[in-house]
C-alpha cells in the first residue's frame, strides 16, 4: 500500500523518475504490481493531451523526453530482479507461478468463481461463508475501481481493476487481503464515507467494532483472510 501510494503521488505531482522508481519496487512485491505501469502510461498522455499534443505524436513526445523512457522500462525492473533471484536460488525463475498448483489455484472463467463463491450459502448460522467473503470483496473492489474510472481516475482504476481480475482468473483464493492490499479503493472509499458526517460516524463505529472480530478470524486462520 506504501509503494502503491507513492506512485500516485508521484504521477500527480509528474514526477515520473520518482514514480518509476517506486514501480519497480512494487513490481518486487506482487506480480500485479508490474501493472502500475499503465497508469504511469496513461498520466503521461494525459499530460501530453492537455499540452496540446495529438494521440499520434504521443509517441514521438515521449521518445523525446530520457526521464519518461526510464521511469516506464525501470517499472518492472523488480520483477525481473525476483525472477533472477529465484533462478539462481531453486534453479526455476518462474517459481512464483507454477507452485500455484500446490495452492489449488488452477485458471478458469472467473464469473463461475464469483457465482460459485456467492452461491456457497451457509448451513449454520446467518454469517456469510468465506468464499461469499472471498466474493463480494472482489465485486466491491471492481465497483470502486468503475467509481475511480468516472472520477476520471483512468490509472488508478485500470491498475485496480487489473490487480482484482488477474488473481480471480485462477480463484477466490486471498481475494480479501487482495482488495483491501489496494490503496487507491482504500482512499476512495474513505472519501466515499466522510461525504456525510452521519455516515461517516456510523462507519466509524462499525470498523473499530470490526477490527476485534476481524483480529480474532485472522488469529484462527479465517479461510477468507488467509
Amino acid at each position: 500500500m506504501l509503494l502503491t501510494s507513492c506512485v500516485f503521488l508521484a504521477l500527480k505531482r509528474s514526477s515520473y523518475l520518482a514514480a518509476g522508481v517506486s514501480s519497480a519496487l512494487l513490481s518486487a512485491t506482487r506480480l500485479v504490481g508490474v501493472f502500475v505501469v499503465f497508469a504511469t502510461v496513461i498520466q503521461m498522455f494525459r499530460e501530453h493531451s492537455e499540452q496540446g499534443g495529438s494521440t499520434l505524436s504521443f509517441p514521438r513526445w515521449v521518445l523525446g523526453r530520457p526521464d519518461l523512457l526510464v521511469a516506464v522500462l525501470i517499472s518492472p525492473a523488480g520483477l525481473f530482479a525476483y525472477i533472477l533471484f529465484l533462478y539462481l536460488t531453486v534453479g526455476d525463475g518462474f517459481a512464483f507461478l507454477h507452485v500455484q498448483r500446490a495452492f489449488g489455484r488452477v485458471a478458469g472463467n472467473p464469473l463461475v468463481f464469483l457465482w460459485d463463491g456467492l452461491s456457497t450459502v451457509p448451513t449454520v448460522g446467518w454469517l456469510p461463508t468465506a468464499p461469499q467473503w472471498s466474493a463480494m470483496a472482489a465485486i466491491t473492489g471492481l465497483a470502486l475501481s468503475a467509481v475511480l474510472a468516472a472520477r476520471r481516475q483512468h490509472g488508478a482504476a485500470l491498475f485496480c481493476a487489473l490487480c482484482i481480475i488477474l488473481p480471480l482468473i485462477t480463484n477466490l483464493a486471498s481475494m480479501v487481503r487482495y482488495v483491501v492490499g489496494l490503496a487507491p479503493l482504500t482512499m476512495l472509499l474513505a472519501v466515499l464515507l466522510s461525504a456525510s458526517r452521519l455516515i461517516w460516524l456510523a462507519a466509524l463505529v462499525l470498523f473499530l467494532g470490526a477490527c476485534y472480530f476481524t483480529t480474532v478470524a485472522w488469529i484462527g486462520g479465517y479461510l477468507a483472510l488467509v
